[in-house]
């Protein structure tokens, strides 16, 4: 019970933030600054319509489930929001509804992986180079090109393991295992070795039907989506570690990683988040 306890606990603050919010928020993240980044997003979202000064991390995924399920209404505008996570391709039932937002693409830093922002960003952080050449020095559609597909098809791998061996590391695998150099690039021989590893160790826990069965339905489930495949690779733990070094490849700058975050978090493209209004639940 002490856990349960807990996260109740951490809900019920909002009511100490009502002189300063108009709206509670409930988040999964509690690693430090992450209050505030979705603070300063969310703020922007609800420009037009509610005063967001803080938001209020629950926990893990589960835990914000949970207290959605028990959310009694009392007149005041409240929204709690999930990642995506692997859950996107593995078909999960669990869909928007009144009071519950699950973000369209995997976590929330995929937002911040947004190649205009982190150009305007690192140009501010050059006193040298124009804004054009970082431009062309990132060169972003190449990036995508020449590793979209394979940062996609690992997914595809981690989302198979996550259904049919869920005791196998998926994200929590360091990029830095699969990286072929300083400018954020993906090495295909370390990711082909990756998903070598996934697919066997799969194979070896529910067999080679159910594993082809389970990876054909995700397959299915993605190209039933309509989403564009980056949105199923972690912003988190892949796509914004990769484009960070790309750019600091490009331009030299100590600026910290959630420093980095919070000032793209007031730049990027907040358009995936456009329909979470709709669910606010008083």
């Amino acid at each position: 019970m002490i856990p349960e306890r807990s996260n109740i606990a951490k809900s019920a603050k909002s009511v100490f933030f009502e002189d300063v919010n108009d709206i509670d928020i409930y988040i999964e993240d509690t690693a430090m600054g992450y209050k505030k980044l979705f603070s300063i997003m969310f703020s922007r979202v609800f420009s037009d319509k509610y005063r967001v000064d803080n938001v209020f991390p629950i926990g893990d995924r589960k835990s914000v489930i949970n207290q959605h399920e028990k959310h009694i209404r009392t007149g005041r505008p409240s929204i709690y929001i999930i990642d995506g996570d692997l859950f996107m391709l593995t078909g999960e039932s669990l869909n928007n509804t009144d009071g519950l937002f699950k973000l369209p693409f995997y976590c929330i830093e995929n937002l911040l992986c947004d190649s205009e922002a982190i150009i305007d960003l690192f140009d501010e952080e050059d006193p040298v180079k124009s804004r054009g050449e970082i431009q062309e020095q990132f060169d972003y559609s190449s990036w995508v090109d020449g590793n979209c597909t394979m940062l996609f098809d690992l997914f595809i791998e981690y989302a198979v393991s996550f259904k049919v061996n869920p005791s196998v590391q998926t994200v929590a695998y360091s990029v830095k295992n699969i990286v072929s150099s300083e400018k954020g690039n993906v090495c295909s021989n370390k990711i082909n070795e990756r998903i070598d590893e996934l697919r066997l160790s799969s194979i070896d826990a529910v067999g080679e039907e159910i594993y082809a069965k389970e990876k054909n339905s995700i397959l299915d489930n993605y190209a039933l989506s309509d989403i564009d495949p980056m949105s199923f690779v972690s912003g988190k733990d892949y796509l914004f570690p990769l484009l960070k070094m790309r750019a600091k490849s490009i331009v030299k700058t100590s600026i910290s990683d959630i420093t980095l975050k919070m000032r793209l978090a007031r730049k990027c493209d907040l358009s995936g988040l456009s329909k979470c209004e709709k669910y606010v639940i008083c």
